[in-house]
């Protein structure tokens, strides 16, 4: 099955509000003087980088009848959906599109 428009700007949107929803859980930790620290920046770097990306997978679509074509693009499907899968697992959410 393939993704629409529409299906990928709200999996954007509802990872991205994943994303801040961690960093901020991170920042009150940091001030509020949490030991292991270290490791929450290290993972949220990691989130960072997964986050890019997803969006860089689907900055430049190539449609089909307005379907996202997943032919045309640097990552394979297997990838992003491991990419997608951790993502998942850090922010503890379960946001996945089935490309």
């Amino acid at each position: 099955m393939s993704v629409t428009a529409g299906q990928i700007s709200t999996y954007l949107t509802n990872i991205r509000n994943a994303q801040t929803i961690f960093m901020n859980s991170v920042i009150v930790k940091e001030r509020l003087g949490f030991p292991d620290i270290v490791s929450q920046r290290v993972i949220a770097s990691v989130l960072t980088a997964y986050v890019s990306i997803i969006e860089k997978y689907f900055s430049q679509p190539v449609y089909s009848a307005t379907y996202f074509l997943t032919t045309y693009n640097f990552y394979d499907e297997e990838e992003v959906k491991d990419v997608m899968l951790r993502i998942n697992k850090i922010c503890d959410t379960n946001y996945y599109l089935d490309l």
